[in-house]
């Protein structure tokens, strides 16, 4: 019998905030978690009248768009004006693309975007991209998860220069994943397992290592800080990191080292500590071949306190069971990966990319009765994973796109993934010890097509399909995508509609546990997505970017728990609005503002089954997904100078509060929260030293007291500064 592991926080991967609040704003709270009214329609008919508007139009398909991922430099067109080249994804299609000729909806986040905020981890700028909401249950290593366009937070595929990050069944978590050697970022949005397989329901994310280039070269960056909670010398914040990167001969290599220390925000039991390792080697032998070496460890130990309720509700001070002094996870993770690709001729391109991923997460937990009520046993219990894959990919290159041109992708995937569980207890008052193991396996099969094909640089059209054979499945799976592109290059406009058919597998635990408590049931079925979308892209010249995407999810067959075992039962729904705006303007040198903005109009569970939960209730929204999110970017870059202003607005949501009384269903309220950052060049070109530059930012800056998870406090004002020197 495998038990559950214990985690910082509870995170309602299931379907399924007004405390304290004046009786004005507790009304407006109730309002925006309840289902769609009037008000709600008239905004979004307002933002589509602003695309119908008469006037200059503009196009922008990504809030976090980069002029410098361009497919070139900047090059003067025929008037004389400088004229900048389309900026390349390759995500949406697993071949480059221009991004007016993308034909669904994808954000992309640079390394400058990511350095401007001095992010440290990915989750910190994924908060801006439109449809993403992130909910963190505390501290920094509090379990960090991503609910992408509604769904829910397993139904995104995670990517790592293409291999995979997600566990067995879709989880992740956001706390392991630093911005360590990250060139750059894409979203893509809506059903993609027709390219990627299962678990892409909602979209991927694709984290893109950066290639060395130029003459070796050493960055050194040191920062100290502090949380403002302040527990005597219990909050100290160290963020010490390395990135060595270069080339020689045919050899490019980057290399991105970072030690992290924080010591939380809690009185007790909240010190998070981690080491990451991300690599990556590219090695060209031949004109026609490259190979690519793809390197991540993580080395991560997270304490809490709590016990499920979060450091508010398990207090003893507020009756609850109390806050433990020495319960952690410790999470040790490798991934392994080599890409080949060979291209024989113009119109072959071939890639083979193998991989090998290790989790390895363990749970610690003593008994501490006098510390936390009834906790009168040891407890520890360890997951292990392991999945290999194996994927080959040809495209097939005919014809020109500026008259007619097509790519047809043909592609193989094989997968091989096994679990193993083990939980060891003694009980001090029975005086009994119990020690359970259980392990799994499974394989998949998967065969993929995908056609693109551009009419005359106007008319855009990917379609696509696969059939996967998983042996967790009773059937092949078929899950097939089309999407399509109008451009119009006199007004520099795109129009996109994209649908499709998704599917998710179901994790280890849900198939294999032993538990008597929750017993696996082989067999489930894959929840499944069927979604569509349509929007506008439109450009003006370099100055501005527009996007508006109006979606829609519809979820079948989710899987949910009713003693004493997993059921296929739930159905849910998710629409809504994402809109992104970038301004340039040519007035301001240097200057940048971004804005995304995200309104849910549907978030409802249509059918629990035979479910009584809280957490799932049909005609209810759905839990810790808010109506509407707000975020905005204002960034200032001089000669020798660069200052970062960003906010975030996230509204009122509905979640769970696991009082000492019994759980309630409740409203989370909204809130927002700004941070700034700085860097100041000292020095340029000095000898052997390229640059040095004095750093500092300042997270949380008016010292906003909210939560994420209900129960669980958010870190309040912190400052962060110090060097970076390059050499």
């Amino acid at each position: 019998m495998r038990m559950v592991q214990k985690d910082s926080g509870r995170q309602e991967a299931s379907l399924g905030e007004g405390k304290g609040k004046p009786p004005v704003l507790r009304r407006v709270a109730h309002l925006f978690c309840q289902r769609g009214n009037q008000k709600h329609k008239a905004v979004l008919l307002f933002l589509l009248g602003m695309v119908l508007l008469p006037g200059p139009v503009v196009h922008g398909a990504t809030l976090e768009a980069a002029e410098e991922m361009t497919l070139a430099a900047a090059m003067p067109s025929a008037e004389g004006e400088v004229t900048r080249l389309d900026q390349i994804v390759i995500t949406p299609t697993g071949t480059e693309v221009g991004q007016r000729e993308t034909s669904v909806s994808v954000s992309t986040i640079t390394s400058q975007d990511i350095e401007a905020r001095q992010a440290v981890r990915v989750d910190e700028v994924l908060r801006d991209v439109p449809g993403v909401i992130i909910s963190r249950s505390g501290a920094y290593g509090g379990t960090t998860s991503l609910f992408l366009r509604g769904g829910n937070n397993n139904m995104a595929q995670v990517l790592l220069n293409g291999f995979r990050l997600n566990d067995v069944g879709g989880g992740f978590d956001f706390s392991k994943l630093t911005t360590d050697n990250v060139e750059r970022v894409e979203v893509v949005k809506g059903p993609m397992s027709s390219l990627y397989g299962s678990d892409a329901m909602t979209g991927v994310v694709n984290i893109i290592g950066r290639r060395g280039e130029g003459p070796p070269s050493l960055t050194l960056t040191s920062n100290w800080g502090g949380h403002a909670e302040g527990h005597g010398n219990r909050n100290l914040i160290s963020e010490q990191r390395l990135n060595f990167q270069g080339t020689w001969q045919q050899f490019a290599w980057s290399v991105g080292y970072g030690n992290y220390i924080d010591y939380g925000i809690m009185p007790v039991n909240n010190r998070y500590t981690a080491n990451v390792l991300n690599s990556r080697l590219d090695v060209t032998p031949h004109e026609k071949v490259s190979l690519t070496f793809t390197t991540l460890f993580l080395d991560q130990y997270s304490a809490f306190p709590t016990s499920g309720g979060g450091d508010r509700l398990d207090s003893r001070v507020f009756g609850g069971v109390g806050l433990d002094p020495d319960q952690n996870n410790t999470f040790n993770n490798l991934l392994l990966g080599l890409t080949a690709k060979y291209q024989p001729w113009e119109w072959w391109q071939q890639e083979l990319s193998l991989g090998y991923l290790n989790l390895n997460s363990r749970y610690n937990n003593k008994a501490n009765p006098d510390q936390v009520t009834f906790q009168d046993y040891d407890y520890y219990s360890r997951d292990l994973e392991d999945q290999y894959s194996l994927n080959y990919r040809a495209n097939l290159i005919f014809g020109r796109p500026e008259q007619i041109g097509s790519t047809t992708t043909l592609g193989l995937e094989l997968r091989n993934e096994r679990w193993k569980g083990w939980a060891h207890s003694w009980d001090w008052f029975a005086w009994q010890y119990t020690d359970d193991f259980t392990k799994a396996s499974r394989g998949s099969v998967s065969w993929y097509l995908q056609e693109q094909l551009a009419f005359y640089n106007r008319f855009f059209l990917t379609v696509g399909g696969r059939f996967e054979d998983n042996s967790s499945f009773d059937q092949v799976e078929f899950s097939p995508r089309a999407s399509a592109a109008l451009r119009f290059p006199e007004t520099d406009t795109t129009l996109r509609a994209a649908g499709g058919r998704a599917i998710k597998a179901p994790s280890f635990y849900q198939t294999n546990s032993l538990n008597p408590f929750a017993l696996g049931n082989p067999a489930l079925k894959p929840e499944q997505n069927v979604s569509w979308e349509v929007g506008v892209d439109q450009w003006y010249r370099d100055q501005v970017q527009f996007s508006l995407t109006y979606f829609e999810n519809n979820f079948t067959d989710l899987i949910q728990y009713i003693y004493p075992s997993f059921f296929n039962i739930a159905k849910a729904t998710t629409k809504g609005l994402e809109v992104a705006l970038t301004l340039r303007p040519q007035a301001l040198p240097g200057f940048t503002v971004r804005t995304g903005y995200t309104y849910l109009t549907d978030l409802r569970v249509l059918d629990a089954g035979r479910l009584v939960s809280l957490a799932v209730i049909p005609g209810q929204n759905l839990l810790r997904r808010p109506r509407q999110t707000w975020s905005f970017d204002l960034n200032y870059t001089a000669s020798t100078w660069e200052v970062n202003l960003n906010g975030l607005y996230v509204g009122p949501r509905s979640d769970l509060g696991y009082y000492p009384t019994g759980t309630r269903r409740l409203c989370n309220g909204g809130y927002f929260i700004a941070n700034l950052a700085g860097y100041y060049t000292i020095m340029n070109n000095w000898g052997a030293l390229k640059r040095l530059q004095l750093m500092a930012r300042a997270n949380n800056l008016f010292d906003k007291n909210y939560t994420e998870v209900f129960g669980y406090s958010s870190p309040r004002f912190n400052i962060i500064g110090g060097l970076r020197l390059e050499i």
